[in-house]
């Protein structure tokens, strides 16, 4: 028995280092073959990234960093146009007084006699700035001007009444005789005669309205359709005052038209209104004063047509002529309104007339009243 035990526990001592050995023998040689594999796999992806890795932008400083200025300077923008918004009311209304103290054409005319042919008319012609406002007797002047410098009337031409209209001096298909255009420098000013025609500023606002916008009439009046709507835009949203259409075009009753005119003065775009409503100081006199012009007059004063004669002509009858033959014949215009027969406005009416006025007055009052 001992002996058999003996035998058995050599045989399994056997079994088991026989199993040992080629076990851990196996064990070697999978951890090796591993390695090897690693190793390989490795030595691939070190052939195939790096130059990948090589051809890969490098990250740029400056770039990111520039980046990252637009990126401030767009909050930034975007802040300052929120801010632009909120202040938008304020900065128009600088600029448009800005805008109003530019040096922009102004509405006179320089005047110098025709360079291309030359006649008798032509030499005795002398340069000159002329100017007038709308609704002050405007065509009659310059049909009493096309008769000096054309040495015919207007009315001979039989030229329709559109375009181009005699108001636009620089038209050479009707003024031969002249050469016109917007002034713009006024640095030659003394050097030349000068000739400014100017209206009673009540009387001038009311015929405004009577042939421009008024609804006191069954029948559409041209400008109707142009210069309401202009009027409603320049007041702005903020009105309460709204257009009659119950006549089948756009209208303004006589309040509402002053009521308008009265905000518009308010908020400080007097500067913008059209020429027919345009003040008389902003139009005419807002380069140089009345004091400065060789002549200021109505076209009703008893001597106008002879000093036009003697601003734009080298020989004139002398100034002093208080007859018939240096009045200027008013041939277009709405009915005289003066005291306001016509238009019967309220006092409020006359209240805002008083008011937006004003300063026309001061400045034209002596002018006014000479003549």
């Amino acid at each position: 028995m001992g002996a058999l035990r003996q035998r058995r526990e050599r045989d399994n001592i056997s079994v088991t280092a026989n199993t040992t050995t080629p076990i851990l023998g196996r064990r070697r040689s999978s951890g090796s073959t591993i390695s090897k594999l690693v190793l390989r796999i490795g030595t691939l992806v070190m052939i195939v990234a790096v130059p990948m890795l090589y051809n890969m932008p490098t990250p740029d400083l400056q770039t990111s960093s520039a980046q990252k200025q637009k990126n401030d300077v767009t909050v930034k923008k975007d802040t300052n146009v929120a801010a632009s918004e909120y202040e938008s009311p304020k900065r128009e209304e600088g600029d448009a007084k800005t805008n109003q103290k530019a040096a922009e054409p102004s509405i006179a005319w320089e005047v110098v006699p025709a360079a291309d042919h030359m006649d008798a008319t032509i030499a005795e012609l002398k340069p000159a700035t002329l100017c007038t406002c709308a609704k002050c007797g405007s065509t009659s002047l310059w049909e009493e001007l096309f008769a000096i410098v054309e040495g015919k009337s207007f009315k001979s031409m039989n030229w329709n009444t559109g375009p181009p209209w005699i108001h636009t001096l620089s038209n050479k298909k009707l003024w031969t005789n002249i050469e016109a255009k917007r002034k713009t420098d006024w640095s030659n000013f003394k050097d030349q005669d000068s000739f400014a025609l100017i209206r009673d500023p009540k009387e001038r606002i009311v015929s405004a309205w009577k042939s421009k916008v008024t609804c006191d009439t069954d029948k559409e009046i041209p400008d109707h359709r142009r210069f309401v709507p202009q009027l409603l835009n320049l007041v702005g949203p903020s009105s309460n005052i709204t257009a009659r259409t119950d006549k089948g075009f756009p209208c303004l009753d006589m309040s509402d038209y002053l009521a308008m005119l009265s905000q518009i003065h308010a908020q400080g775009r007097e500067g913008s209104l059209n020429e027919h409503f345009l003040p008389q100081h902003l139009g005419c006199f807002k380069d140089v004063p009345p004091s400065m012009w060789t002549v200021v007059t109505t076209i009703s004063g008893p001597n106008a047509l002879c000093s036009l004669k003697s601003v734009v002509s080298k020989s004139t009858n002398n100034m002093s002529n208080m007859d018939d033959g240096c009045q200027m014949i008013k041939t277009h215009g709405s009915a005289k309104v003066k005291g306001f027969e016509l238009a019967k406005p309220t006092r409020a009416d006359e209240v805002i007339l008083d008011r937006i006025t004003s300063k026309e007055y001061e400045m034209l009052g002596q002018y006014l009243n000479n003549a």
